[in-house]
């Protein structure tokens, strides 16, 4: 694992709302919650007081979605990012409807489609930290 720079933006594992997406994600699941009663996928996730939170649940979504939309970066956001360049951010559809925000990896922009398949792979980041990033599905 390499070493992070000093200002590399972090989430908030401990935040009550996203926390057991951020577990799922050190145990190298996509974690998706649901109202029990309709099936509708949230996300962002509600907290577990919306709608008196019970029938909310989180489930291990499938990983799998295709490719809605995308951006090429190639200057930095932040220093810390220089290293990403060109930086591929992409909006998956995932299989279970929502939409997700995510970095796109083992891909060089000419190789990016909308509509393309993609799934789930793990980025560890730290030992609390670890991130859903995206890779082309090729038997997708």
């Amino acid at each position: 694992m390499a070493e992070l720079h000093p200002d590399y933006p972090l989430p908030d594992v401990d935040d009550p709302v996203m926390h057991p997406f951020w577990d799922g994600a050190r145990a190298g699941k996509l974690m998706q919650q649901r109202d029990r009663t309709t099936g509708k996928v949230h996300w962002p996730p509600k907290p577990l007081y919306w709608n008196d939170g019970k029938s909310l649940e989180w489930f291990e979504a499938s990983g799998k979605g295709t490719v809605y939309t995308y951006v090429v970066a190639y200057e930095p956001f932040l220093p810390a990012m220089v290293h990403l360049l060109p930086h591929i951010m992409v909006v998956v559809e995932l299989e279970e409807g929502p939409r997700i925000v995510g970095h796109m990896v083992g891909a060089k922009p000419e190789d990016m489609r909308f509509g393309m398949p993609v799934r789930v792979v793990f980025k560890r980041l730290n030992e609390r930290v670890t991130l859903p990033v995206w890779e082309r599905d090729t038997a997708g």
